[in-house]
């Protein structure tokens, strides 16, 4: 903080603003930021095949890292720690991509007898009013998209496991060169730990609370009677990463569902109990778990889920909320760009204390 002529503060020079709002705009500059970043995101749509398993593979290992760090607290060997680790998560990645895969073929070989159903109802008169909105054949090419998108994901996530214990695999020589002083004059490098430990924090309070929404809408799933309850659970905990709007998205396949086996009082029943489950995580769970230490603005969670799914397909839905997340934690820890961060998260806070938060919860 510099002093003003009289030898207080010089509040200007304090503030977070940056300095081209306060009039020293450089518009060079900024053309020439923006021709760059765009250059950026066009090259991560055209390598988007490549990057989308890579980004989820990196997350994945991100994830499971605090596995292995308390398997070693716990006084196993490197090794063993390791090996653990990786078996757990080739166990469970394995065992939904497996899941997946079998119940979306018994699904895509059902897609006529839902039609049929669907039909069926339409001519007892006791869907009429939604004949015009949801034909038999807009029926199915929906639950046929359905089943492409969870193939294509899939397939990811089988690449991305791989990659994930590539990294693990590689965790402790990457860990040596860190502690070592590896990129220690690099600001990037310098911050990576805090970031790291900060942004899985964060998305470990989401397991939690993803866990808990995906089995409430399991059970109500069961009750109903929806075929392929637990692929549907399983995606319910998966897009739930992306607040507010992942549920919605992944209530629409077990609501046609309902709809086309039993009728339009069940597929109600999964809207409204689904979207009880949504408004409850969102609005008594997460912010309590977290203690608003990053609760992001709900405009961004909207426009960075509809933007990477444009940019990068179905993969991008996945990816939308870590790139997201570790965008905000980035922007916290420069001075420079704070204000930036402070706009994209709902609370206004001061982002030390903030950022501590999230480390310590």
């Amino acid at each position: 903080m510099t002093a003003g002529p009289d030898g207080a503060p010089d509040d200007a020079s304090a503030s977070v603003d940056p300095r081209w709002t306060r009039g020293a705009s450089d518009l060079f500059a900024t053309l020439v930021t923006a021709v760059l970043v765009g250059l950026l995101l066009f090259l991560v749509g055209w390598l988007s095949p490549v990057l989308g398993p890579l980004g989820l593979g990196l997350f994945l290992a991100a994830l499971a890292g605090p596995l292995f760090s308390w398997l070693m607290a716990r006084g196993r060997s490197a090794p063993t720690a390791l090996a653990v680790t990786v078996t757990v998560l080739v166990l469970i990645v394995g065992a939904i991509v497996l899941l997946a895969l079998v119940s979306i073929r018994t699904l895509a070989d059902s897609l006529a007898g839902y039609g049929e159903s669907l039909e069926t109802r339409y001519a007892s008169g006791e869907l009429t009013t939604l004949q015009d909105v949801l034909p038999p054949d807009v029926f199915v090419d929906i639950l046929g998209s359905v089943v492409e998108i969870v193939i294509d994901v899939g397939s990811s996530l089988a690449i991305a496991l791989v990659v994930a214990a590539m990294l693990l695999l590689d965790a402790p020589r990457l860990s040596r060169l860190v502690a070592g002083g590896l990129g220690s004059a690099n600001p990037v490098f310098r911050e990576a730990p805090a970031l790291g430990a900060a942004a899985v924090t964060y998305f470990t309070v989401r397991i939690r609370v993803n866990a808990v929404t995906a089995a409430g809408l399991l059970l109500l799933m069961l009750l109903v009677g929806v075929d392929y309850a637990l692929l549907w659970g399983v995606g319910a905990f998966v897009l739930s990463f992306v607040p507010y709007l992942g549920l919605i998205i992944a209530l629409i396949p077990p609501t046609l569902l309902a709809l086309a086996e039993s009728g339009p009082l069940a597929a109600a029943i999964i809207v409204i109990g689904g979207t009880l489950l949504n408004v409850l995580a969102e609005n008594v769970l997460e912010p309590t778990m977290t203690g608003r230490a990053l609760h992001l603005s709900t405009w961004l969670v909207f426009l960075m889920f509809f933007f990477w799914v444009w940019l990068m397909g179905p993969i991008g839905a996945l990816l939308s909320m870590p790139i997201t997340v570790l965008v905000v934690l980035v922007l916290r820890h420069d001075q420079r760009t704070r204000w930036l961060a402070e706009l994209l998260s709902r609370e206004s806070a001061e982002p030390s204390r903030s950022a501590a938060r999230v480390a310590k919860s």
